[in-house]
């Protein structure tokens, strides 16, 4: 999905303000991602805390720290040191896993192979 989908569908919402415009949705869309992403940034990982952002029925974003590590040189095979970097990973919460996984049809599994 887009960004302009994403602002689509929350103003196509039947229960909102009608005088809440495209724009004004797009502005908070941007402000919700602007916040979430100024708290990443500026919030520390340490070894007794998480950097956490819960949303319940949707999902945890947790900000991450990568080791250092050494890979290959496809090429010549050298060897080459990637240094540290941060990341943020997703889990889904428990409200979200069972609705996309409520249409997944199981196959039928019948004794006997038949």
């Amino acid at each position: 999905m887009t960004k302009a989908e994403l602002v689509a569908r929350v103003h196509a919402k039947k229960n909102l303000p009608r005088e809440l415009t495209k724009k004004t949705v797009l502005q908070i869309v941007d402000y919700v991602f602007t916040e979430m992403g100024d708290y990443f940034i500026g919030a520390k990982v340490t070894r007794g805390q998480t950097v956490k952002l819960t949303y319940p029925g949707f999902g945890t974003f947790t900000k991450r720290r990568r080791a250092e590590r050494t890979v290959r040189n496809l090429h010549d095979g050298t060897p080459i040191t990637i240094p540290p970097t941060y990341t943020v990973t997703f889990s889904p919460g428990v409200e979200l896993k069972s609705l996309m996984n409520r249409a997944v049809k199981r196959p039928k599994i019948v004794a006997g192979g038949k």
